[in-house]
């Protein structure tokens, strides 16, 4: 299967799969949203992002670092999957029982710290199952890979829904985040051994592999830690100094939010095995392929944004409940940092495949400090608006910080051609869309957004080539790296 071929697939598993899994995940969300009331669905995803944290730490930044090197020696697979297990046994146990001890020495109320217990245990089957994931996307199975999400949701949401509809609350869905986890662990274990039945042997545990991938693992380890905290901080200042309501209209709106986010993001993750190969045979098919897929997401990240600023009100109308009616302002404001977030996701796949993570951690505790003091001041003086700026204006901030660390080891992108022609043509079809929409129904503005993509093939932005720039791709570089 050619390089074409095996993207598309890649990326049409990832697709189809999140689609379903992000839905089932929207259908829990919104009934939970509905059942709990804003500060129950306030306290529940404050639990979440305080797991999500911990189980960053547990996870030790080695599913990156996996897959670069098992799609560089594929044939030590499973010598290379061995330490990373080890590794993550260890950090589990140690971060579970952190969590405990904080719960217990922190003197947390019981309604909270009872479900935050429970759900500190799921960390352990997700971050074995996850390590797994990570060497079936090396092998380019991402629909392997893809479909753990999905087994994931089914069984979070069946059982999810069920309970809330039974009465229970949010310690009953933590028990349920539980067994989903225990589940995803076994689909990833057999889906494994799926793959693998062919290559019997190469489990033995060799230390030189341990630390290697220890020692490579943790700028990663850092770099993600201050991306969410980064991305995670204005939820728990949003805790700390505004009330569990505005927490749950927060999560609400990110929710939302977050559907278009996990597509570019799973665009941008499926390349890269094909960017830590072509690093070491193919620097000029490195660069194409992180120029052109910059302004793709350049290109449609503005078109979503534009739908998100247009849209919002009526989606949040007929999702939401009435009492999360703040939700909508903070969509439109969201929406504007999508494709800056998504472009920093690419930056950080370029920095791994090219060995750089290291320099890349450090630059990150800048972003991460513009956040803080940004969220410091706004949340305090404007609550959830204030979040939600803050998250636009770091996006921003951050984007531009790695853009020119980018350009210390690669050519400058064309500036007009990716950045400014595109942002041009969507500002003049924003001002279109809302001149629509405010004369007429919000479907003829939607039907306006034809507009977008019609004057960005007038204006020569996207043309036919780039519509096959994979096989620009595979006659740009060398033969040898593709």
């Amino acid at each position: 299967m050619n390089v074409v071929r095996k993207v598309a697939r890649n990326i049409s598993f990832l697709f189809a799969y999140q689609a379903a899994s992000r839905f089932l995940g929207l259908v829990l969300n919104l009934v939970l949203a509905r059942e709990l009331a804003d500060a129950g669905y306030g306290r529940y995803s404050l639990i979440l992002v305080i797991v999500m944290m911990a189980a960053m730490a547990a996870d030790f930044g080695t599913a990156s670092i996996l897959v670069r090197e098992i799609s560089r020696r594929r044939e030590q697979a499973n010598s290379l999957l061995a330490p990373v297990l080890m590794l993550r046994m260890v950090t589990t146990v140690i971060v579970t029982g952190g969590v405990f001890l904080a719960v217990i020495l922190g003197g947390v109320e019981r309604n909270f710290a009872l479900p935050l217990m429970i759900a500190a245990l799921s960390i352990i089957p997700a971050s074995l199952s996850t390590a797994v994931e990570a060497a079936l996307q090396a092998h380019e199975r991402m629909d392997l890979s893809a479909l753990a999400d999905v087994v994931f949701s089914v069984v979070l949401t069946a059982a999810g829904v069920t309970v809330v509809f039974l009465g229970g609350g949010v310690t009953a869905m933590m028990i349920v985040f539980l067994a989903a986890s225990g589940v995803r662990l076994l689909y990833s274990l057999a889906a494994y051994r799926l793959l693998q039945e062919r290559q019997r042997g190469g489990w033995l545990f060799d230390s030189a592999d341990f630390w290697y991938m220890a020692r490579e693992s943790f700028p990663v380890l850092c770099w993600q830690l201050v991306s969410l905290a980064y991305y995670k901080v204005d939820v728990l200042l949003l805790g700390v100094f505004r009330t569990e309501a505005e927490v749950g209209w927060y999560a609400a709106a990110y929710k939302l939010f977050e559907v278009p986010i996990m597509f570019g993001w799973l665009a941008v993750q499926a390349l890269l095995p094909l960017m830590s190969r072509l690093h070491q045979t193919s620097r000029d098919g490195l660069l194409l392929l992180f120029e052109k897929t910059l302004k793709y997401i350049w290109i449609v990240g503005l078109g979503v944004a534009m739908l998100m600023a247009v849209l919002s009100r009526p989606v949040a109308e007929l999702l939401l409940p009435s009492e999360y009616e703040p939700a909508i302002r903070l969509l439109v404001v969201l929406g504007a940092s999508l494709p800056f977030m998504v472009g920093c996701v690419l930056f950080g796949n370029l920095f791994i495949a090219m060995d750089v993570q290291a320099r890349m951690a450090r630059w990150s505790l800048a972003s991460l400090a513009v956040n803080i003091s940004l969220n410091l001041v706004l949340i305090r003086q404007f609550g959830v608006m204030g979040a939600a700026i803050t998250t636009l204006v770091s996006e921003i901030f951050s984007f531009l910080l790695f853009y020119g660390f980018t350009a210390h080891f690669l050519r400058h992108v064309r500036m007009v051609e990716v950045f400014l022609a595109p942002i041009l043509v969507a500002v003049g079809a924003l001002l279109l869309l809302l001149v629509v929409e405010r004369y007429t129904s919000p479907l003829a503005g939607l039907a306006g957004i034809v507009v977008y993509p019609v004057a960005l093939y007038i204006a020569g932005i996207i043309s036919r080539d780039d519509l096959g720039y994979f096989r620009q791709l595979k006659t740009g570089g060398k033969t040898g790296g593709i």
